[in-house]
């Protein structure tokens, strides 16, 4: 697997997320209590942006019908999506995030 440098860790706010363009992928980063999660942007029940999402806790909320995911774990939290969302590792080396891809 390849490691892709994406941005500076203080480049998004505690409590935010920011989408990415990687390799023909849509990939949206959260930080959330100071920790950083990988997900892919779209959700997985009408592949609408996570990026515009609402974030409580470790989950996101899909801005469109109100699917949750872990950032975590890239789990279903509630419905109506049923399949989990992918997940990437995440590295942080000299203040850089970093994904494995």
């Amino acid at each position: 697997m390849n490691s892709i440098k994406i941005c500076k860790i203080s480049e998004i706010p505690n409590g935010s997320v920011k989408k990415f363009a990687i390799n023909d992928r849509e990939i949206t980063i959260c930080k959330i209590n100071q920790k950083i999660f990988a997900i892919d942007d779209n959700c997985s029940h009408n592949e609408a942006s996570l990026e515009q999402g609402f974030i409580e806790e470790y989950e996101i909320e899909c801005p469109m019908h109100g699917a949750r995911f872990d950032v975590r774990t890239g789990e279903v939290t509630c419905l109506p999506a049923v399949s989990p969302i992918k997940t990437y590792k995440v590295e942080i080396n000299d203040g850089v995030i970093e994904l494995e891809i």
